[in-house]
């Protein structure tokens, strides 16, 4: 691939090329090969932190390594699971001390071959500070949130292209729902009155707010979080950091995002939930999300070769399958 499009530096506006342009960009991102990354540049202000569920891996196992090596990280038994459980990360920031924990967590799933196939999901927690008490950074989340949850759904698919069985029990979609309270949303004063506006709170859904101390946002209280619940687990190391990537930049771009056009797409689009367009590619409001959130072409390459896989797609199964490898 190019430079050009490998640059953290360039900020190329992808929904804009033609034809031509995007016919090269899209073929040189199937061929490219995630790696990890030592940081993602984030601010130092924001905080995030992982639950990664995991079955086939005997609880006893995952206690010791975690009891031994970290002792920040907890090891938690979790009932939806079969032989397995959960491991929680302590609040993490973007240093290379947290991505070398991370990595080797995952690494000792995935060489004891955890299955993340069935029942497992994952769990990302960013700190409400982020947004804080800006009342338009919040109002343009869930704007932002509300437009794009379907390519979201995909992308947090992650090494896989469907999703588990039971992704509505544990992830249900909220697009339906904060679509129908965006005059609400709209209508607010204080960043309080999101929380009785917002009926987003029940703990399974795909973003919940259960945690947000709406009346002190600001505050850096480690429970003071917005959970982004992921249709899938994964033992993988780079999906992990390329999800958690998302996640933060999502809110920090929620600063200044094109309200203008959000309100477009909102007043010309279709929020119902349909497993089909959960699932499928679509390239067009991918480049329309990767322009307004991030802003550099790596982060851009990284989400949209996640997102597109390899263009596996499965309407019919009820499980989640292996997407063919994109990652080194």
């Amino acid at each position: 691939m190019e430079e050009t499009f490998l640059d953290s530096k360039a900020n190329d506006m992808f929904s804009k090329f033609n034809n031509s342009d995007l016919k090269y960009l899209l073929n040189e991102i199937e061929k490219y090969y995630l790696e990890y990354r030592t940081n993602l540049g984030l601010p130092k202000n924001i905080t995030f932190g992982v639950e990664i569920e995991y079955e086939k891996v005997s609880k006893r196992t995952a206690d010791k390594f975690i009891t031994e090596n970290y002792k920040n990280w907890i090891s938690e038994k979790d009932d939806s699971l079969i032989i397995g459980g959960e491991i929680i990360s302590p609040v993490m920031k973007d240093k290379k001390k947290y991505w070398k924990e991370l990595r080797e967590v995952c690494e000792f799933l995935s060489k004891r071959k955890a299955d993340t196939l069935h029942n497992a999901g994952g769990h990302i927690h960013v700190g409400a500070c982020t947004l804080g008490d800006d009342l338009d950074s919040w109002k343009n989340f869930i704007k932002l949130y509300t437009v794009y949850e379907h390519i979201l759904s995909r992308f947090f698919y992650g090494d896989k292209f469907t999703a588990r069985k039971h992704i509505l029990e544990f992830a249900e979609p909220v697009a339906p729902i904060l679509y129908n309270r965006i005059d609400a949303c709209n209508s607010s004063s204080t960043i309080h009155s999101l929380k009785w506006k917002f009926p987003v709170m029940a703990k399974c859904q795909a973003l919940n707010f259960c945690n947000v101390d709406f009346y002190k946002p600001t505050c850096n209280n480690k429970k003071n979080t917005i959970e982004f619940r992921e249709p899938n687990a994964s033992s993988n190391h780079v999906i992990w950091q390329n999800n958690i990537n998302t996640c933060t930049k999502m809110l920090n771009s929620s600063r200044n995002l094109d309200t203008d056009f959000l309100d477009y797409k909102l007043s010309n689009g279709n929020f119902t939930y349909d497993k089909m367009k959960y699932s499928e590619v679509n390239i067009e409001e991918a480049l329309e999300f990767v322009d307004l959130v991030f802003d550099n072409d790596l982060d851009k390459v990284y989400f949209l070769r996640q997102y597109i896989k390899n263009y596996e797609e499965n309407f019919k199964t009820n499980k989640a399958v292996m997407a063919k490898r994109f990652v080194k």
